[in-house]
């Protein structure tokens, strides 16, 4: 009763903080251009951003006053075969913080809102919208901020079931754009098992990025190739609680560098489930490098990479 309530107030609290979000930085980037009109004595802007303001609250006021099931997310960072029904959409915000540079004030917050769409077929799709922020030190004294707001979309397509099969496997889609200049494409393996009260999901992941600069009159880019693998395993203590752990190995593959580190992450994971909400918790801390390189010559990387992940995932049924 008490962690249910939580949870409402918990997505009452992100949808607000969509609302200003929305308002305060894509309504007036959107319309800022817009001539004045003569026959109101209001700029376009202003009357736009009045109407916009009051469909982005009731849409999102609306979100929040709906729920049902959801149940194919079960870790923070893992992903698993299952789909959802055809026909229902769910509604999820994912948020990761991450913290600590050597030498240096560090904190980054990925967020993430999801809408995810069962095709039936064993298909389904997402899109999201994404925030960016960080926060960190460039001298002795203060601190300077950066944001970036991003799209994409993914797919997942089930090929087995872990518990009807003797493998859940499942294939995964996604490309996105990020801050204007960067464009990602991912594709993932996603491996599962259903043993008793036990879970356990195995991804390989590749990421592709390209971003686009501006250089000596002409556009350049440059790309990585980060490639990661994931494990999790967690156990059904209730059939609303499960308590388990993520280990993530991320290596970072650079045009300029080659295979620059591997570095080895783990920690819990605490996920809370009842008919009309789920919600996930995991905690991540950078455990070693496993290859040393002159890009990566440390036991840690903390130049690129962050002593700690801690982050969270709530989701609802439209």
């Amino acid at each position: 009763m008490i962690i249910g309530l939580f949870i409402h107030l918990l997505v009452i609290y992100i949808t607000l903080n969509c609302y200003r979000i929305t308002c305060r930085l894509i309504i007036p980037n959107y319309i800022k251009s817009f001539p004045e009109n003569v026959n109101t004595g209001y700029s376009i802007p202003v009357l736009l951003q009045k109407n916009m303001k009051k469909g982005v609250l009731i849409l999102l006021v609306s979100f929040t006053a709906i729920a049902a099931s959801a149940q194919d997310c079960f870790f923070a960072r893992v992903y698993t075969s299952d789909v959802i029904a055809k026909g229902r959409i769910d509604l999820e915000f994912w948020h990761n913080s991450r913290i600590g540079h050597a030498g240096q004030y560090y904190h980054a917050q990925d967020q993430r809102m999801e809408l995810e769409f069962g095709l039936g077929k064993n298909l389904q799709t997402s899109v999201y919208f994404n925030r960016y922020q960080e926060r960190y030190s460039e001298s002795a004294n203060g601190t300077s901020v950066s944001n970036e707001i991003g799209f994409s979309n993914e797919w997942k397509w089930k090929l087995s079931d872990p518990s009807a099969n003797r493998l859940g496997f499942a294939l995964y889609g996604e490309w996105g754009v990020k801050g204007g200049d960067e464009l990602e494409l991912e594709t993932k393996l996603i491996f599962d098992k259903n043993i008793g009260k036990s879970l356990l999901a195995f991804n390989v992941a590749t990421e592709y990025e390209t971003e686009f600069s501006w250089a000596n009159n002409k556009t350049a880019t440059s790309w990585a190739a980060p490639t990661k693998l994931i494990f999790g395993y967690q156990y059904l203590a209730k059939p609303s609680l499960g308590i388990g752990f993520e280990v993530l190995n991320h290596n970072d593959i650079t045009k300029d560098n080659g295979w620059e580190n591997s570095i080895l992450s783990a920690g819990p994971t605490v996920a809370f489930r009842k008919n009309k909400w789920f919600a996930i918790l995991n905690y991540l801390p950078q455990i070693t490098n496993l290859r040393k390189t002159s890009t990566a010559p440390f036991s840690k990387v903390l130049d690129t990479h962050e002593r700690m992940q801690a982050g969270f995932i709530v989701g609802i049924s439209l």
